[in-house]
């Protein structure tokens, strides 16, 4: 088993994993849940130092893409409905792959990533993360929105 599995087996089922200094927490929503999870929850323990490690990294704030400008970084816990039909199990690979396709959107405006600027700022705000555009590129995100 490999620490990514045990973590995504563990939010898969509705579990959260956060981290209280150095120290992994796991919330259950029942009982149930924690005699299923004891396998995945056993590796974590064996490998303590990587999963808290692995953790830090994965709720770091990411670089914002050029003429974006980070308001809020308030990840929520997983998992997270996203009004489109989707579950996020993993909000800061989210935040940081809808931040990706965010920069491309504003950078190429003539590429398709599957979404306008407008929906990826309000991907992002359902899960916790509040950005704005600059000034001049709001403009010309508002031109293109008019055509």
């Amino acid at each position: 088993m490999k620490l990514v599995e045990a973590v995504n087996d563990i939010e898969a089922v509705g579990a959260a994993l956060h981290l209280v200094g150095d120290k992994v927490r796991i919330r259950y929503t029942g009982q149930a849940q924690r005699q299923r999870l004891a396998n995945q929850v056993g590796f974590l323990r064996a490998h303590r130092g990587d999963a808290v490690e692995w953790l830090k990294a994965r709720m770091t704030v990411p670089p914002m893409p050029p003429h974006v400008r980070l308001v809020c970084w308030n990840l929520k816990e997983p998992p997270v409905a996203i009004e489109v039909c989707s579950v996020v199990t993993d909000p800061a690979l989210f935040a940081r792959t809808t931040l990706n396709q965010l920069a491309i959107a504003i950078s190429e405006p003539t590429r398709w990533v599957g979404w306008t600027v407008p929906q990826l700022i309000d991907r992002l705000r359902q899960i916790g993360v509040v950005v704005e555009l600059d000034e001049a590129n709001s403009v010309a995100q508002s031109e293109k929105s008019a055509k």
